[in-house]
């Protein structure tokens, strides 16, 4: 029989200029069970169908209370000149709001 080996990556990026003394990343759940998963797209064309396919793994494996998608994120900050969460502040925290878990995706 032979096996897989997978190695994973975090595509978590480091800003210098932007992180925070002492920050940390925000704790994890031990499981999704009765959470609500909040998925965010970037503006890549397969990140919608992505998580669409994760979230509806989501639901059927892990028991989550729902799944929440959000529309994709766009660039247009970025051309102006500022930065991408400039433009979508206001929708993460919503978004935080509503989600105990998010997941982001890009996709080609």
């Amino acid at each position: 029989m032979s096996s897989l080996r997978l190695r994973m990556f975090s595509p978590l990026p480091v800003y210098l200029d932007e992180k925070a003394a002492g920050a940390s990343l925000a704790p994890r759940p031990a499981n999704l069970e009765g959470k609500v998963v909040g998925l965010l797209p970037n503006w890549r064309p397969a990140a919608v169908h992505l998580l669409k396919t994760i979230g509806a793994l989501l639901e059927e494996k892990c028991r989550v209370k729902s799944v929440v998608m959000e529309p994709p994120v766009h660039v247009a900050p970025m051309t102006k000149g500022g930065k991408l969460l400039d433009g979508m502040r206001d929708q993460l925290d919503d978004l935080a709001r509503r989600a105990d878990v998010v997941i982001v995706a890009s996709g080609d």
